[in-house]
This record gives structure tokens, C-alpha cells and sequence, in this order.
């Protein structure tokens, strides 16, 4: 058993609040096999993205500015009219969510502005010009623009993510949670075997569940509305029975509300207890609503250090990329010969084989206009190397967002039950796995799938 600095049993604020134990995703977020895996989760999504993409612009896109037209005429209650373009969906939702979710992490540092002029606070602000909610619902806003008028491609396109990031996400939080409660480090090939068993059963079917009550209890509603419609009858009847219409209202209320603030948990719950969706799902559920000023107070923090550690990684990805391309543009044009700029101007050749505007931008596409063939190949591989930086670049922060998840899910399960932060689920053909007990966790899925809120307080 962990000591008391790691059961969240110590005194004082620090062990109350989480804080401590939040601050060890960092170390659990770099962990080189979680790394690899969104990185290849990351580039199949793009690669799915990239082919409805190819398909659906066959007849036509729509124009960059679509998300932030819909959300205007949310706001104002006016008609939206879909502008037409040359833009692909997923393109589009890419750009629009990666641009809020920029702005969520940078808006959510307190005191953002207080170095003012420095590169690192202008780098912030630039993402801070709405407040972290407004960020957040436009991240919503976005997948109901696609999700009301292109259902097609958001099915699609939902069912191979959940498929792509089901596997990889799993796995992560597989290695995530056997590293943070058993301070061991399971390979990449184990941690995909476990998430290949739990695939369809639970990583895939947990997210899904609440879904799926969500469609009956509306489809239940709208036959009710139906009913209401008829005269005489209709009214008789569904007039009287609108209160189990209230009720499925509520219903329909409490699942949004446990999907959205459980939902970070569902896979967390899979990968420590190894259960079921079904499983997953009632604790996802009923330890946020046991606890739910603690869940809260770990969100809030996790997502300040998140938004810290990105800023942190950025900057240094950028400064480490700018000096590389200073250094090798350097030899590349050592005293501005080349005039191959506009207007007959000196320019490197390293700027034009890779532009580079600053941390936002850290890759751009060349003018290929203006290589030749030999150097088209030379920027080629150029490109590929930055952006499989600039990848696992954001493979940080999904790695960070899975393990920062799986620390809450063990805070939250000890809050609630009690259950030792160093219990979890062990495969026989894991590390230190013929050596756990299973009758020593009250919480097994596999004898015990019933809500865990007994112990609430």
C-alpha cells in the first residue's frame, strides 16, 4: 500500500484539493508509449477526416467561416443559412475546435495578461479573448453545426473516431492507470491487448450508453407529442399524462449532465477496474454526482495545470524549432545569396522550403511554385519531420487529458468508496499481476457491477 502522501489520507489543504496527485500527470503524460499512441490515433483520425473529406467535396464544401456563422445566428436567433465553399467538413470542424480548445486552455491561467508584453504572454492572449465557458460551448457549438446539418458525415465520422480513439485512448488509460497505482510501466503491446479486449464491450459501448437512453427517452417524448395532437382523444389521454413527460424531461437532463461530467471517466473506469461498459458507466456516473464539489475542484485544476504545461510545451517546441531553422537557414544562405524573394530580395533557402510564423503556425505549406523538383524532395521531408513534432506536440496534451482523467477516476473512487488509490486491476500476463489479490477490491466488475454510492457522504 502506497504511503499516506499517495492515499490522499494526509492532512492539510494540498491532499484535499488533489493537487499533488494532479501534478503527476506531467510525469505520467510523457510517458513515451502514451506518446506514440495518440500520435497514431491522432493521424488516423486525419486520415478519416481527410477522406470524407475527398468524398463529400466531390459535390461541393462549404466555406472556413461556417462554425462561427452558425454560432452567430445562435446567439442572435436568427435563420442559418449554410455558406457554400471549397472547404471540407472535417477541415472546417478541425480548425473551428482546435481554435477553442486553444482558447479554453489559454483563458483558463489565471493572471494570463500579467506579463504583458513578453512572448510567452502574447502567445497566451491570443488565445484568451473569451472566457474559458465561452470557449468550452463553442467547442459544443461545433459538434451540433455538424451534427444538425451534415448528420451523414458526423456519423460517420463519430463512429471510426470512437473506433480509432476506443483502442488508443484505452490503452493509454491502461498504462496510465497500472503506472500511477502500481508505479510500474507496461509496453505498448500490452496495454493495446487489453484495449483490443475491452474494445466493444467497453471502451466503445460506454460512451454509448447514455446516448442511447437519450434517443429513447426523446423518441418516447415526440410519440407523446404525437399523441397530444390527436383531438379529443389526445388530449384526454396525453394531457393528463404530461407528467411522465416532465419526468422523461429530467431523465433526459441528468444524462446529458452525467455524459458531460462523467464522460471523461468512462474509459478510466474500463481501463482500472477492467469491467464492462455497463459498469463503467454507473461509476462514471455516480461518483461526480457522489462528490460533486470535489470533481469540480480536480476539473478546475487539471485543467490550470493542463493549460500551463501546453503553454510550456508550445514555447519550447517553438524556440527549439525556430533555433533549429535558424542555425541550419544560417548555412543554407550564410551571407543572403539567393534572390529568389519578391522583388529580387535575399532570402534563405531554408525559409523557403519551410515557413515558419511562430508558435500558432509552426508549419505552413511552401510556395511550390517557386521550387524545382530536386527541392520539392528536400521540402518533402522537411515538412514530415516538423509535423510529426508538431504531433507529438499535441500528442502531449491528449496524453496528459487521458491521464489527468484516470487520476481523477482514482481521487473520485476514493472519495466516494474508499478504495485504496493503489488498487487496480491486473492482467495475469502483466507486470506484478500473478501477485494481486482479486477478493482484496470490493469494487471488481466482474463480481460486483451495482452503483458504488454506499459510502457517500
Amino acid at each position: 500500500m502506497k504511503d499516506s502522501h499517495l492515499t490522499g489520507r494526509g492532512d492539510g489543504w494540498l491532499e484535499a484539493s488533489g493537487l499533488l496527485h494532479i501534478f503527476r500527470t506531467l510525469g505520467l503524460a510523457i510517458h513515451p508509449a502514451k506518446l506514440g499512441l495518440a500520435l497514431a490515433a491522432i493521424f488516423l483520425t486525419f486520415v478519416l477526416g481527410g477522406v470524407l473529406d475527398w468524398i463529400w467535396t466531390r459535390s461541393g464544401g462549404v466555406d472556413e467561416t461556417a462554425v462561427d456563422r452558425f454560432i452567430s445566428a445562435r446567439e442572435l436567433d436568427q435563420p442559418y443559412v449554410e455558406p457554400t465553399g471549397s472547404v471540407g467538413l472535417f477541415h472546417v470542424f478541425r480548425e473551428h475546435e482546435q481554435r477553442r480548445l486553444l482558447g479554453f486552455l489559454g483563458s483558463s491561467i489565471p493572471g494570463s495578461s500579467v506579463a504583458a508584453g513578453t512572448s510567452v504572454a502574447l502567445y497566451v492572449e491570443a488565445h484568451s479573448n473569451a472566457g474559458p465557458l465561452r470557449n468550452l460551448s463553442g467547442m459544443g457549438y461545433g459538434v451540433w453545426w455538424l451534427l444538425r446539418h451534415h448528420p451523414l458525415f458526423f456519423f460517420l465520422f463519430a463512429g471510426g473516431a470512437l473506433v480509432i480513439w476506443g483502442w488508443a485512448g484505452g490503452a493509454i488509460c491502461r498504462i496510465a492507470a497500472v503506472q500511477y497505482a502500481r508505479d510500474e510501466k507496461l509496453t505498448m503491446k500490452q496495454a493495446l491487448a487489453f484495449s483490443r479486449e475491452k474494445l466493444f464491450g467497453g471502451f466503445v459501448l460506454a460512451p454509448c450508453i447514455p446516448v442511447a437512453f437519450i434517443l429513447i427517452a426523446a423518441v418516447l417524448l415526440v410519440v407523446g407529442g404525437m399523441l397530444l395532437r390527436v383531438p379529443v382523444l389526445g388530449d384526454l389521454i396525453a394531457g393528463p399524462a404530461f407528467l411522465l413527460a416532465i419526468v422523461g424531461g429530467f431523465v433526459v437532463v441528468v444524462l446529458l449532465l452525467g455524459l458531460i461530467v462523467g464522460g471523461s471517466l468512462f474509459w478510466p473506469a474500463v481501463a482500472v477496474e477492467g469491467s464492462d461498459a455497463f459498469d463503467s458507466f454507473s461509476r462514471s456516473l455516480s461518483y461526480p454526482l457522489s462528490k460533486p464539489w470535489k470533481a469540480v475542484l480536480y476539473a478546475i485544476i487539471s485543467t490550470i495545470f493542463a493549460g500551463l504545461c501546453w503553454v510550456f510545451v508550445n514555447m519550447f517546441t517553438f524556440f527549439a524549432l525556430t533555433v533549429t531553422r535558424g542555425i541550419v537557414g544560417f548555412g543554407t544562405s550564410p551571407f543572403g545569396w539567393w534572390s529568389r524573394g519578391e522583388g529580387g530580395a535575399a532570402v534563405r533557402k531554408l525559409d523557403l522550403l519551410w515557413p515558419l510564423a511562430g508558435p500558432n503556425a509552426l508549419y505552413s505549406w511552401p510556395n511550390w511554385s517557386q521550387l524545382t523538383w530536386y527541392e520539392h524532395f528536400s521540402a518533402f521531408f522537411i515538412g514530415v519531420y516538423v509535423l510529426i513534432v508538431i504531433g507529438l506536440m499535441w500528442s502531449f496534451l491528449v496524453s496528459f487529458y487521458f491521464s489527468a482523467s484516470t487520476v481523477i477516476y482514482f481521487l473520485l473512487r476514493h472519495d466516494v468508496d474508499g478504495t485504496d488509490l493503489d488498487e487496480v486491476h491486473m492482467e495475469d500476463e502483466e507486470p506484478g499481476g500473478d501477485s494481486f489479490r482479486p477478493e482484496s477490491s470490493p469494487l471488481r466488475a466482474s463480481t460486483d457491477v451495482s452503483l458504488p454510492i454506499s459510502n457517500a457522504t
